[in-house]
């Protein structure tokens, strides 16, 4: 007898299993290379929105100098305190105030500014004081642009 066979070779289970599991961790792998390498859509758009200017009247609406009154001289019987600018709001407002040349200090409604004096509502054309149970309104300054807003910035040297 010889030792050659002769007809088709045979295959064992064991041997089926393991080529089919290499065929499919190659898939596998491949599947993730296509999946890694493929451009990644964008998250944004690629067109930067155009910058604008910033409005100065929206700057000045927000401190509530509308412009509908300009400042006036002020009162006399208020000589001591002067209205810097004056921030609206339904609810509860504030206005920066300075007194006898001081540095300016914020104070909202409500609060006593000095002796007898009290800031009692804060408007678009500017404060309320009541001073010993009389009403005295005084205008905010007006500001015609964003200087308001870069008045008492620092300078640079």
């Amino acid at each position: 007898m010889s030792r050659f066979r002769s007809g088709p070779p045979r295959v064992s289970a064991a041997n089926l299993v393991g080529a089919l599991t290499v065929i499919a961790c190659a898939g596998t792998a491949m599947g993730w290379a296509v999946q890694l390498s493929a451009p990644t859509p964008a998250i944004a758009p690629a067109v930067e929105p155009a910058l604008t200017q910033p409005d100065p009247s929206a700057a000045s609406a927000l401190f509530g100098t509308v412009g509908r009154v300009t400042a006036s001289a002020p009162d006399a019987r208020l000589s001591a305190i002067r209205v810097i600018g004056v921030i609206v709001h339904p609810s509860r407002g504030a206005a920066l105030i300075s007194i006898n040349g001081g540095s300016p200090r914020a104070y909202a409604v409500g609060e006593t500014v000095s002796s007898g004096v009290s800031l009692r509502e804060v408007n678009a054309d500017g404060t309320v004081f009541d001073r010993f149970g009389e009403r005295i309104e005084v205008a905010a300054p007006r500001c015609s642009g964003v200087d308001l807003l870069n008045r008492s910035a620092a300078q640079p040297r």
